[in-house]
Order: C-alpha cells, then structure tokens, then sequence
C-alpha cells in the first residue's frame, strides 16, 4: 500500500471544506477528480474514510482514526517543502541571537520575531538574554549570529556593527531609601550607599577608579537588579523604559543628581560578523531590528 500526497490532501481538504464540491473548487480540480482520489484513497487502506449516505459527508469512525496522522504528515510535507525552497534561495536554517535587555525591551524583540516566524516559517531561532558584554562574548566565540548590546568602544576586525537606537538611564532607588528623601543627590550622597550594578558571567568583579562607590553588589540578571533595588539593597543605573511601571507608581525613585541633571542615553549597537555571506533570514532581522530600533528611539 502507498498512498500519495494527492490523495491525503484531498481527504483533508474535503474535511476542512466540508464536501467534495467545495474541495474541488479549494483546490482547483474537478469534483470527480476529488471523489476518484478519496475513492482510491478507502481502497489503498481497505475501508471507508467519509459517509456518503449523507450530503455533507461525515468522516467514518475509521476516517476520523486517521485524521491527525494525516494532518501530520502533510504539515511535515509542507515543512520540507518550505526547506527546501529555503535552502535554493539562502535561507538559513537556525539563526541565533543575543540582546541585552537592558539595551531594548524584550517585548521589541518578541514583535520582531514574531514577524520572522511569518516571512521564514521553517527557520528555528535561538534568542539569549545576554547581560552587559556577553553578546560580545558569544558572538566573538561564534556561539551567535548577531548581538544586541550597550556600545562599546571598539570591535574586533572581523565584527560588522550598526548603531540602531540609544536608551535612557537614570540613578534610582526605592521609595523607602534614605536617598530618596534628598532634595538633590550629590556623588558624595552616592558613596554612603551600596551601589547595585549589571554583570555578565566572564566579567564578574569590575573596579573602576570613577566608581561613586566602594560597597558594590553585582548580578548578571536585569530582573533580580530591578528587584533588589525595590527591597532597598541599594541604587542603581537603569533604563527608564525597564522600571517606567515602578516609577510611575512611585515604586521606584529617580534621584536627581547633581552631576547628572538630566537622564544620560547609552547607545545601543548591533554586531555581526563580517565573514562570509549574510543570508536571507540573518539580512531580514538586521533590517527589521535596525527599523524597530529607531522607531524605539524617537517615542
């Protein structure tokens, strides 16, 4: 017994439509090219798969035992199909990506990506969150396609970079630390207090002589950040747009510094590299996230 792709697809699109008539017109063909593929289909597996007593034919028992299989090998079907195609025309077959969150919001990274899952359906994605310089890291040991991340100051040779929008940070704390019943907040103010600050697994500890504080705690994670500061750990620089819900409420609050009178932006960068050809899905998700990050820039 061998059953063709023909016949399957004519039994589920008389499911789906409902009758023989409305499938042959779905797909182009004659009624009884229709009935011939289904009637060949129940004699390949030696029983009826519809009803024909009745003038909306119900599957059989036995049809509805086959419906998923058959559901599922044409979906497989189309899967390769779209592959193949993919694969004449340079489209990737997994691409992967790293962003700081503290860069662009995830939900920016979401939209993207739920574009892509339309225009390149059978390609898979890898997404990392991958805090302060890891991006970098992991684009550099080749474990992603592309990085989205604070700019640094330089890149090595073999790394292309666009620069796609900037954020804006901002010294804050809890509503219930002593810095926020200041009326202004010096660097000296700052130095009494614990500083929490962003991380990544391979930078750790980082000193700096500028540092405005001795007693720093760090973390790799954005969110665990945001929450210490809210149980009152200490102060730190975040992006507005990250904690805009807890300082609109007056959870969190933002200091006003006197070294820095007005929020400071950070600008955010885009890396790849440069080495060899930048296929169709990778050349789709620079433009996209380039687009959506000037658009994040002007609101």
């Amino acid at each position: 017994m061998q059953l063709s792709f023909e016949q399957l697809q004519a039994f589920l699109t008389t499911v789906e439509t409902g009758s023989f008539s409305a499938a042959a017109r779905k797909l182009g063909k004659a009624q009884s090219s229709i009935s011939g593929l289904i009637s060949n289909l129940e004699i390949d597996v030696g029983f009826d798969v519809f009803d024909r007593s009745k003038r909306t034919p119900p599957l059989t028992e036995e049809g509805l035992a086959l419906l998923n299989d058959i559901k599922s090998v044409l979906k497989s079907y189309n899967n390769l199909m779209h592959r193949i195609n993919n694969l004449n025309q340079d489209v990737e077959t997994e691409i992967r990506l790293a962003f700081d969150d503290m860069a662009l919001p995830v939900d920016m990274i979401l939209a993207v990506t739920n574009d892509f899952k339309e225009h390149f359906p059978t390609t898979s994605l890898l997404l990392l969150k991958a805090s302060h310089q890891q991006g970098y890291q992991l684009l550099q040991n080749d474990q992603v396609d592309v990085a989205i991340a604070i700019s640094q100051d330089d890149y090595p040779e073999e790394c292309a970079f666009r620069g796609i929008s900037h954020v804006h940070y901002g010294t804050v704390v809890s509503k219930n630390h002593p810095l926020a019943e200041l009326e202004r907040v010096t660097p000296y103010d700052l130095s009494q207090y614990r500083h929490l600050r962003i991380t990544d697994p391979t930078s750790g500890f980082r000193r700096f002589d500028a540092d405005l504080s001795t007693n720093i705690w760090f973390t790799n994670s954005s969110t665990l950040l945001i929450q210490a500061v809210q149980q009152d750990f200490g102060w730190a620089e975040l992006p507005l747009n990250l904690i805009q819900h807890q300082l609109n409420s007056g959870e969190l609050i933002k200091l006003p510094t006197t070294h820095q009178a007005v929020s400071f932006p950070h600008c955010v960068d885009m890396i790849w590299k440069n080495e060899g050809p930048v296929g169709q899905g990778l050349q789709w998700l620079l433009d996209q996230l380039t687009e959506r990050g000037i658009a994040f820039t002007k609101q």
